[in-house]
């Protein structure tokens, strides 16, 4: 089935408002607490268990974007409302760390998703999204009722109901449309921005708690601030071109074609991006952790992995919206692994190396820009 039906006309927000921004301070808490299960259990498993929790938590967080691009936030019954989305993902945030754990945990976090869920669905039914909803909606509330029941069930099966639920939600568009609903560039742009820099911010932030416990001054100092260094390269790397250009080539593509290419970027591409941030700050933990001693097993891959995520999100969002491959930041995804054996370096060199690489592409595109070097559509 097609996934392009005509848009609503509607006048969407042309800016993120402050409403929002204390919105997205929450979500990217419940990131970062996402984060925590990795870091708490550096290993395959939960390298898994994060994935599906980002996946469902992520999908919701790009609905309520598209959402309050929408509403008037001037008015009381739609602030009241982003409120309560806002209540429900705090309690997805709190209940985060022990969702697969034995106990209630599990279904506080699939109830809170479900009233996330149902919040959103309201909001559409009340605004210019009603007919793309009332399609998209029964998909979502199905989704999270599959997270709730996952709560329910015994903690050895959550993961395959999360994971189905994870599933649906990133097929539904192509199976109901995304026709009904509108995008306003601006707002649109600006607010999934800011949730890059916030979460880069809380995430240096969480590095520099943990390197806080260490006993001895350099891991403190010296990892912190060169966890901060590799931070502010991956900052740069977006927001000097990608996101000052995203605007301009979202605003470029066909109003009939506009709703697709919004969700693959900055739903596809930046979950994949976003994981890669997630990721790699779990990794800079533990090359704090491991200042000068060498990184081994699963712990060794964390930085390397997130950093590769990172920049191949970061290469589809550029392939959406320019339509052509950034071939510099698809090489730099892949010679990460070869520019930094983490396994074979101490945390401290491993983050030096890492900045470097970042760094270097940053320079090479800020010479000849990100796409050069591309492969263009069709050739």
């Amino acid at each position: 089935m097609s996934t392009e039906q005509p848009a609503l006309s509607a006048a969407p927000a042309q800016r993120v408002r402050p409403l929002e921004l204390f919105f997205d301070l929450v979500f990217v808490f419940t990131i970062t607490q996402i984060a925590s299960v990795l870091a708490d259990d550096p290993s395959g498993r939960g390298l898994l268990r994060c994935l599906l929790l980002l996946a469902v938590t992520w999908w919701m967080y790009g609905g309520f974007a598209w959402l309050t691009n929408s509403l008037d936030l001037d008015r009381t019954r739609p602030r009241l409302l982003v409120l309560a989305g806002t209540g429900a993902f705090f309690l997805m945030s709190v209940a985060v760390p022990r969702t697969f754990e034995e106990g209630p945990w599990g279904l506080l976090f699939g109830l809170a998703y479900l009233g996330v869920v149902l919040v959103h669905t309201l909001g559409f039914l009340t605004s210019s999204g009603r007919a793309g909803i009332l399609r998209l909606g029964p998909l979502n509330l199905t989704a999270a009722l599959l997270v709730v029941a996952a709560g329910a069930a015994p903690a050895a099966t959550r993961g395959w109901l999360i994971a189905g639920a994870a599933l649906l939600e990133v097929v539904s568009p192509f199976l109901v449309g995304i026709g009904g609903f509108t995008v306003g560039v601006g707002h649109f742009v600006e607010r999934h921005g800011l949730a890059v820099l916030i979460l880069l911010g809380e995430s240096i932030a969480e590095v520099g708690a943990a390197a806080s416990h260490e006993r001895a001054v350099a891991p403190v100092v010296l990892g912190a601030l060169l966890a901060l260094a590799l931070s502010a390269a991956l900052w740069w790397l977006y927001f000097d071109r990608e996101d000052r250009d995203s605007e301009s080539l979202l605003e470029a593509v066909p109003p009939e074609l506009r709703g697709r290419s919004s969700l693959y970027s900055y739903g596809y591409a930046y979950l994949v991006l976003i994981f890669g941030i997630a990721v790699a700050a779990v990794g800079m933990e533990e090359c704090v952790s491991g200042f000068d001693v060498p990184l081994h097993g699963t712990e060794a891959l964390l930085l390397p992995l997130g950093l590769s995520l990172f920049l191949f999100g970061a290469a589809c969002f550029h392939r959406v919206l320019a339509r052509s491959w950034p071939l510099q930041r698809l090489a730099a995804a892949g010679s990460v692994w070869t520019v930094l054996p983490a396994a074979r370096v101490a945390g401290w060199c491993a983050l030096v190396l890492a900045t470097a690489l970042v760094v270097a592409l940053t320079a090479a595109e800020g010479r000849s820009g990100p796409s050069a070097g591309v492969v263009a559509e069709g050739s």
